[in-house]
């Protein structure tokens, strides 16, 4: 009997050391679980190959609203702050929070720096982690390449030969041949059938009242010689009558 109940003691001792810690676990645990970076955009040690517009940090719980209580700023190389200070809790995803960040980032390491305030047991908590943006400067500096002609060598010039050269003839047959229309008022200007009379008998028509006139010329000063030679030999004949 005496040695029964220090063991029965020892049970109950037993029960309520583990009925006291499955009361006080939860709470215990709800303390030590902070609002605690998760996962971001860009990641922790990531390295990116161009600046980033914005920065995403997810958290562990959901966010308590409360002015200067929440925050999320980025710092360059320098230690120079690059975000637009507009960091801002997403409100269909409380456990998310972003910050934007200015336009032309040089390469390096950037520093997140983020500060919250749980929303499921009131604690705050704070935290850093750093990404690194690797651009290739080439390809960002680079500029249109300007591809000059060469100018054309003594070959070239033989086989092809220039603008300056090839519009010299055409200009110079421009004006030396004639137009189709200058040569048609040229031949139309030109007597007709000319390029085919030859050095043959000229035309009669119009030479034969002049030799009308001529044969009735002469034959008049024929009848007028045959009168006169007539009248001595009249003359004559009388005169040997009268005798």
């Amino acid at each position: 009997m005496i040695a029964t109940q220090p063991r029965r003691g020892v049970v109950k001792l037993v029960w309520v050391a583990v009925l006291l810690a499955t009361i006080h676990y939860p709470q215990s645990t709800a303390v030590l679980a902070h609002a605690d970076y998760d996962d971001a955009v860009p990641a922790a040690g990531e390295i990116v190959s161009q600046a980033p517009q914005q920065v995403q940090v997810w958290f562990t719980q959901e966010l308590f609203r409360r002015e200067g209580q929440n925050a999320l700023e980025v710092y360059g190389p320098g230690d120079q702050r690059v975000d637009q200070d507009d960091a801002a809790i997403d409100d269909d995803n409380r456990k998310l929070m972003t910050v934007s960040l200015q336009s032309d980032l040089p390469n390096g390491v950037y520093t997140v720096r983020w500060r919250t305030l749980s929303a499921d047991d009131g604690d705050d908590a704070e935290g850093e982690f750093q990404f690194t943006i690797q651009a290739d400067e080439s390809e960002a500096g680079a500029t249109p390449t300007v591809i000059s002609t060469p100018a054309p060598t003594a070959t070239d010039g033989a086989d092809q030969p220039s603008p300056t050269d090839t519009a010299t003839p055409e200009s110079a047959e421009t004006e030396s041949t004639p137009s189709a229309p200058d040569q048609a008022s040229d031949e139309s200007e030109l007597p007709p059938d000319q390029s085919d009379q030859g050095p043959g008998i000229p035309c009669m028509g119009s030479s034969v009242p002049v030799l009308l006139l001529l044969g009735a010329f002469l034959l008049a000063r024929r009848r007028k010689g045959l009168g006169e030679s007539q009248s001595p030999s009249n003359s004559r004949s009388l005169s040997g009558k009268n005798s």
